[in-house]
């Protein structure tokens, strides 16, 4: 079950079905932010309500973000794959475009890497992003994650197969 994580200036929480109408409006019907993610900008709130839905129902580590000061969700960050046998978990995250560049997908990030290493036993924490979005990987290196290199060819999202950037963090980074 995902826990209530609160930083500086937001809060990370479960998201339910009442989310709907912000992820639609923030983010999710937007083809700008959902350039580079791997499902499309959603067409109705109907459709994000039934993704929220079964978002409910997993046990995923997945976070809300949420400005404390306005209780505006404006995004979202999660364990996109577990892999126990290797102790790794990928993080993947996205951010309405009216909150880009204002460090709060930093300090989301960097709170919920803090959180993994220390209420889990990972040992690796990994994130990639497309090659033409550069500031998802300025996000991880401020971060602390470490740039590993580019996979060719490795990854696909609303752009197609693409070149992605991958990087990590390990638990004695």
């Amino acid at each position: 079950m995902t826990v209530t994580i609160q930083t500086k200036c937001l809060i990370l929480r479960p998201l339910t079905v009442n989310d709907a109408p912000q992820m639609f409006h923030h983010w999710a019907n937007s083809k700008t932010v959902t350039k580079y993610l791997t499902w499309p900008p959603h067409t109705s709130i109907t459709q994000t309500q039934a993704r929220l839905a079964l978002r409910e129902k997993s046990d995923d580590e997945d976070w809300g973000i949420v400005i404390q000061a306005t209780d505006e969700l404006i995004g979202t960050i999660n364990v996109v794959e577990d892999k126990p046998e290797i102790k790794t978990k990928i993080i993947g995250y996205v951010i309405g475009e009216a909150y880009w560049g204002e460090g709060y997908m930093t300090e989301a990030l960097d709170a919920v890497i803090n959180y993994l290493f220390s209420h889990t036993t990972v040992n690796r924490i990994e994130a990639s992003h497309d090659i033409e979005n550069p500031g998802s990987g300025k996000v991880m290196q401020k971060n602390g994650v470490t740039f590993e290199g580019i996979l060719r060819q490795a990854g696909r999202n609303n752009r197609g197969i693409v070149d992605i950037a991958l990087y990590s963090r390990l638990r004695e980074d």
